[in-house]
């Protein structure tokens, strides 16, 4: 593996679409996600496998607060602390931007992503009712202070 960490580049995105319609089920317009990448409020980034994407994480940083929106990682490169590599990396590029705190919702069914998140330093700080659809869930708001 020869994986490098990077800013989401706009031809990333058909590929990032591609990925959380396969993984969370949502079908994202790539058209709308190219500007959100370009946009230099976010913090999109990606982590590339001899140039091919494998992982990536998209977070919105207005003022001191950002919202981390996704992160995922190809399955066949779980478990490699993709996930925690990138996220380190996008945690740097908000503390560097002035963010003191990142927030975040994970379906409350989903321990993997919140004992994930735990161990990123991320608390629990409420709950979202009926937040997410398809099923209809509750999410759990988590925060990390930088």
């Amino acid at each position: 593996m020869d994986i490098k960490f990077r800013k989401m580049l706009p031809e990333d995105v058909y590929v990032v679409s591609g990925m959380e319609k396969q993984m969370f089920g949502t079908c994202t317009n790539a058209e709308l996600y190219k500007r959100m990448c370009m946009d230099e409020k976010n913090i999109y980034m990606a982590a590339a496998d001899n140039g091919k994407v494998i992982a990536y994480c998209t977070i919105t940083a207005l003022y001191e607060t950002a919202d981390l929106c996704n992160i995922a990682v190809k399955e066949e490169y779980r478990r490699c602390h993709i996930a925690e590599k990138l996220l380190e990396k996008c945690v740097i590029t908000c503390k560097a931007r002035g963010v003191t705190r990142i927030l975040l919702e994970a379906r409350e069914s989903n321990t993997p992503a919140l004992n994930f998140y735990k161990k990123m330093g991320f608390m629990e700080i409420g709950k979202r009712k009926n937040y997410y659809k398809e099923p209809c869930e509750d999410a759990v708001i988590m925060e990390k202070m930088l």
